[in-house]
């Protein structure tokens, strides 16, 4: 059976997380092959809320040529509901640690520890495979029971760890000391405890050497102190760095600058630092314990014996030996090949052929992207997501039509290819008349082309014969009472005349596409006027777009060069709110919120719609230094590119472009707290009124905040670039040809054990 969907559900994601990296990889990996992926959680850390749904979404979530993939790690309240619901399943084991760990540290974690294990066991009996990211995984698998079960490598984002090292990090490490290198979380089954006189023992022949330990402390409870003390006991103050989580340049820095990795760990699942570390062509000393000797294969060297002389014996090897260190590289690049993206899909397609499911194979795709032709958001947003498409290797074109011009829209669309894959219409209020829009559904329907409608605006409102049938509602009596009622019959006529227009127009444009896409919680609110089948729907924020006709900033020197270029100030914070003048943008309060020693720059023009705001603003704006207004559309991606911090205090909005740009320019925000700003709440703070307003652009300023949040953008930059996203509109959607039906339910026969 040739899988449609495959839906994820990890109980807590997060940011910088192994087991949500691989669930956003393996939801990459889908997209490419044209299968729908979208994640589900029980909770969703800020910073990756644009990404997933809440799990109880499953319970919609259809069943035919699905199979839901459970990232089991950790016991959790929902994993009994995921695995009651009647989904074909495949259990992906991450490893859940012992909770004879967490005894007398954290009784939350011992806890659920022991529950996870129960709860594997139970999906053992209704999970139709078991996948392990390693065989050590894999072999408690097979102890628990699954009747199928396979090994498929952790998928590693890459792209993720090519930023530019922290230069503070480089720094300190460029000296000619020896730096040991631990990563991994300060608990006990990371035996840090092992790894301090294990260090000190090393440093008996390398007096210059210092230890630094990478990882999160927030479960750490009494064990980090107990660390600090045999640190200080052992009069290795000086010499021993307890980093805590670092964001990814400083990690980046910390492989490049270190001597050898060292991990002495007693449980690990499958220790992905092992693959960081090969990567960074880094030699490798690593306890045999766990899943640590099938990741590192030959990689490095592997000791049974983790006593304090037989490590610091193989570290005086990794380090001093020229030879050695030359081998190990080597052989890390060779084993880091092993977990190319090619060939964990190799495995993951061998995997559920056991359960008798098919992955499709990644076609190159002729594409037409089609819609607006004129200067505006909607047509750069297309052409962003054309060139997300031509990044994965498709054949694309992008067809833009005049507004409101139905000899036009006629004339590109009877011009596109029969040979077309698909079309791709990225649809907004005012691009397109509704009629002539569906005799265009209905020419692609007629040729068999198919059709993928995304729709930025849906809402009745947006619909002519919609505003006919409501104007007429609200008629006012114009003639004596004996006319009136002669002209009842006949408003009553043209009601449902238009009505029934309406709701063709609308059965049509929800039925002829293949897919309907949404980007707003607005519009996915009125996605049942257009279609009841859940199948055709997905609902996921617009990707990132360039600001336009602009280049970024190369570094802080290239950023101050252009300030001066625009005549801003080089040395003070600026905001800026960039876009037309309307009134709902709340310009004015921006203007007040702003403390003094800031910038505040307003990059828009006037609008037709509301001229006088305009003035309004500029009249409030006169008398502060503090205030810039740019009006000319040229420059205005440039005075955003110039900026610190964009500022969208919106009372209301479907979503936004803006913060797309602002995303894809690096720049943390402050929103206000409209719903459909809600999927970008982890680039930036959140004001719900004007004295929240001025207390975020104050706290934005702040380092420590601001390094924050830049990091979130740039992971959010990342996860929502049309390189990336792309793909995720064609998929689930069958555009095979010739293809034979396939088979919509029932499993595959359990093989013999």
């Amino acid at each position: 059976m040739r899988l449609r969907s495959a839906p994820q559900f990890h109980a807590t994601l997060a940011y910088g997380d192994a087991v949500g990296n691989d669930c956003f990889e393996l939801q990459r990996l889908m997209w490419h092959d044209g299968v729908r992926s979208e994640l589900f959680a029980e909770e969703s850390k800020p910073e990756v809320r644009a990404l997933a749904r809440p799990w109880r979404d499953l319970e919609k979530e259809p069943t035919e040529r699905t199979a839901l993939f459970v990232h089991v790690s950790m016991g959790n309240d929902a994993l009994d509901g995921v695995t009651a619901l009647p989904h074909r399943k495949v259990v992906v084991h991450h490893n859940i640690t012992p909770a004879s760990y967490f005894s007398g540290l954290n009784e939350h974690a011992e806890r659920y520890a022991a529950r996870g294990r129960e709860q594997l066991k139970a999906l053992a009996s209704v999970a139709e495979l078991g996948i392990a990211d390693s065989d050590f995984n894999r072999g408690e698998l097979d102890a628990l029971g699954f009747a199928r079960t396979a090994t498929v490598p952790i998928l590693v984002d890459w792209d993720a760890y090519d930023v530019t090292p922290d230069p503070d990090v480089a720094r300190t490490l460029a000296d000619e000391r020896t730096s040991i290198l631990v990563v991994g979380q300060i608990l006990p089954q990371k035996a840090i405890h092992d790894v301090i006189p294990a260090f000190a023992r090393y440093r008996e022949s390398d007096p210059g050497a210092r230890l630094v330990l990478v990882g999160s402390s927030a479960m750490s409870g009494k064990y980090l102190a107990d660390l600090h003390w045999d640190v200080a006991r052992r009069g290795l103050e000086g010499a021993v760095l307890f980093a805590g989580s670092v964001p990814m340049e400083q990690l980046v820095a910390y492989y490049r600058g270190a001597t050898a990795l060292l991990t002495l760990s007693d449980h690990e699942g499958f220790c992905v630092p092992l693959l960081e570390a090969m990567r960074a062509d880094l030699p490798i000393v690593a306890h045999a314990a766990g899943a640590i000797p099938g990741t590192l294969g030959d990689a490095g060297l592997l000791l049974e014996d983790k006593s304090p002389d037989a490590v610091a014996a193989a570290l005086e090897r990794a380090v001093h030996d020229t030879g050695l260190r030359r081998d190990l590289v080597e052989r890390g690049r060779r084993r880091l090949a092993e977990f190319s993206r090619e060939r964990v899909e190799e495995r993951l397609r061998a995997a559920l052929a056991l359960a008798g499911w098919e992955l499709p194979e990644h076609r190159k795709r002729r594409i037409v992207v089609l819609s607006s032709d004129q200067r505006c958001g909607i047509h750069h947003y297309a052409l962003s997501v054309a060139d997300g498409f031509r990044a994965g290797g498709h054949d694309v074109t992008f067809v833009g039509v005049r507004h409101l011009d139905n000899a036009d829209l006629a004339k590109k669309t009877a011009h596109v290819s029969g040979d077309t894959d698909v079309v791709l219409v990225e649809h907004e209020a005012g691009i397109f008349s509704d009629v002539p829009f569906v005799r265009a559904l209905v020419r692609f329907w007629r040729r068999r082309i198919p059709v993928v409608l995304s729709l930025h605006e849906l809402e009745p409102e947006k619909f002519h014969h919609y505003r006919l049938v409501s104007n007429a509602l609200h008629y006012r009596p114009r003639y004596s009472g004996p006319l009136e009622v002669a002209r009842a019959p006949w408003v009553a006529l043209r009601i449902a005349n238009w009505f029934l227009r309406y709701r063709a127009v609308l059965a049509l444009i929800g039925g002829l596409p293949r897919k309907l896409v949404v980007h707003s919680h607005r519009s996915n609110h009125w996605f049942d006027l257009l279609s009841n089948d859940e199948r055709k729907k997905e609902h996921f924020p617009l990707v990132t777009m360039p600001l336009e006709d602009t280049a970024l900033p190369a570094d802080a020197a290239a950023k101050r060069a252009l300030r001066e270029r625009l005549g801003l100030p080089v040395d003070r914070f600026i905001f800026v709110s960039p876009g037309f003048f309307f009134r709902r943008k709340r310009l004015i309060d921006v203007i007040s919120a702003a403390p003094e020693d800031a910038v505040v720059v307003l990059s828009g023009t006037r609008h037709a719609n509301e001229p006088e705001y305009f003035d309004e603003v500029v009249d409030y704006a006169k008398g502060r230094d503090n205030v810039v207004i740019n009006t000319d559309y040229d420059a205005m991606g440039s005075y955003v590119a110039a900026a610190d911090c964009v500022v969208l205090f919106y009372e209301d909005v479907f979503q936004s472009a803006v913060a797309a740009q602002a995303i894809h320019a690096g720049l943390p925000c402050i929103f206000s707290d409209a719903r459909g700003f809600a999927v970008y709440h982890g680039a930036g703070l959140v004001a719900r009124d004007s004295r929240e307003l001025g207390e975020a652009m104050r706290e934005i300023r702040k380092p420590a905040t601001y390094r924050t949040l830049l990091a979130h953008v740039r992971f959010l930059r990342r996860m929502l670039s049309p390189e990336r996203n792309a793909e995720r509109y064609l998929s689930g959607v069958d555009l095979s040809e010739g293809s034979a039906p396939q088979s919509s339910e029932g499993s595959a026969p359990r093989p013999a054990r």
